[in-house]
């Protein structure tokens, strides 16, 4: 699919933004509807890919080879997580996206937050947990 289609698509869920001289992923999880995403997570984990390929267009604008992601987790529980999903998303940006992670924030973590990041962490590379941060 086409990045224009996709991203008017999802424009809710995922912002970039060009700040501090670096390509910005802004990830809002708590406006994914997954019900909504039924049989489309191939098509939604194609968009974040380009997305962070468009971050790393505007860092090297500003000659920078990395670009960071902002994960806000307000409202987010169980409903808003999918392990398929996340697995998906993981096994592709780590397959095609090497050391290009610059820092990976994660903003209103919760209890039941900290329980899915437990879930999660066993499947990140060390390199990449070694790069996100609690704010």
């Amino acid at each position: 699919m086409d990045y224009i289609i996709l991203k008017e698509k999802y424009k809710h869920v995922v912002e970039i933004k060009d700040f501090n001289n670096h390509g910005n992923l802004c990830f809002y999880l708590q406006r994914l509807n997954l019900k909504s995403m039924k049989n489309k997570h191939n098509e939604f984990v194609e968009y974040i890919y380009l997305c962070c390929i468009e971050c790393l267009k505007i860092s090297k604008n500003h000659n920078n080879t990395t670009y960071i992601v902002h994960v806000y987790l307000e409202n987010f529980t169980f409903k808003n997580f999918s392990f398929s999903l996340f697995k998906k998303l993981n096994s592709k940006l780590e397959n095609n996206l090497q050391d290009v992670l610059n820092r990976c924030y994660l903003y209103n973590v919760s209890n039941s937050t900290k329980k899915i990041f437990n879930i999660m962490i066993p499947f990140i590379n060390k390199d990449t947990t070694s790069k996100i941060i609690i704010v």
